[in-house]
């Protein structure tokens, strides 16, 4: 009984120290102990006895002990094997459908497995390839979940792991460069940011501007540059008559355009913006305005200025 009342106490935030609680809990006895579990209980926030697994501490304690044991620190073939099983669940709709594998407390608590999961991946992703192999299937399956089916209870799965797909998919690329020489990682960047279906809170641009963020080099730039310039000119016989294809092209000029603005290269930058990007709007002030917001956060004040006489001289409304 002692052993359960401390686990407890050693869970939440106890404000003294631990030899100081175990001496407290020694003059207790087991009636004033069932009485002290019952009252922490009851005070807990559902979500805290879920996400820390309470009722399992209280049901099954040694087994819980074990498994608190294990799942501190997998190696890193369990780390890849309990990831590898998990998305394949996920995919087979176990998570989501009543089955007799994946209990429904298991099911309506996925994302408590899936962040267990994802602290292991990153533990291991900067020493094992398989663990970034894993890490990128995690990706894509938070990703379907979030912009393409139901896979889970829940809606919304990067918000409950409080990462944005973003930050999850700039980190994914942190890796891709790790694993190779020279710019080969770039394709392999934007084939998955313009492939990869979308969270609600995340724009296309955004997963393009993550590659970005990885191009220190001018000529990493530049390469990034060649690369959108090349998706965007397949998709041009498209965009009038796929909407998809036409917003997908917008995204792509606009992350090019930001990575001109980041060289400087202003004159390319301009023609890009009057022949490749405002051509595809049906207003010319949206993506006036696009431009003109880049210049300002890139600090070019005077460029800003000069490009807002040429957009008045047009008679662009802006």
């Amino acid at each position: 009984m002692n052993s359960v009342v401390l686990c407890f106490f050693l869970r939440r935030r106890a404000i003294m120290r631990i030899r100081k609680l175990r001496l407290l809990l020694e003059q207790y006895g087991d009636t004033t102990l069932r009485d002290i579990i019952v009252e922490i209980y009851r005070q807990l926030p559902r979500q805290v006895i879920e996400e820390k697994e309470f009722d399992a501490m209280l049901t099954q304690f040694m087994k819980y002990k074990d498994l608190q044991k294990e799942q501190e620190q997998p190696t890193v073939e369990q780390t890849i094997a309990q990831t590898e099983r998990f998305v394949q669940l996920a995919y087979d709709l176990q998570y989501l459908e009543p089955n007799p594998i994946v209990p429904l407390r298991e099911q309506k608590n996925w994302y408590i497995t899936a962040k267990r999961l994802l602290k292991h991946l990153r533990h291991y992703a900067h020493r094992k390839n398989g663990t970034r192999i894993a890490f990128e299937e995690f990706f894509f399956l938070l990703s379907s979940a979030a912009g393409e089916e139901p896979l889970f209870l829940s809606n919304d799965p990067f918000r409950l792991l409080k990462v944005s797909q973003v930050d999850f998919f700039q980190e994914l690329v942190g890796y891709y460069k790790n694993d190779s020489h020279g710019v080969e990682w770039m394709d392999r960047a934007l084939y998955t940011a313009l492939k990869v279906p979308m969270d609600v809170d995340t724009e296309r641009s955004d997963l393009l501007l993550a590659v970005l963020a990885h191009c220190e080099k001018a000529e990493h730039q530049e390469a990034y540059i060649n690369c959108l310039n090349m998706h965007a000119k397949k998709l041009q016989s498209h965009v009038r008559i796929d909407a998809d294809a036409l917003s997908t092209y917008q995204e792509i000029r606009f992350a090019e355009l930001h990575a001109l603005i980041s060289l400087r290269a202003l004159e390319r930058a301009e023609t890009m913006l009057f022949t490749e990007y405002i051509p595809y709007f049906s207003h010319r002030s949206t993506p006036f305005r696009y431009y003109l917001d880049l210049l300002e956060r890139a600090g070019l004040e005077q460029e800003h200025e000069r490009m807002a006489r040429v957009g008045r001289k047009k008679r662009i409304h802006f």
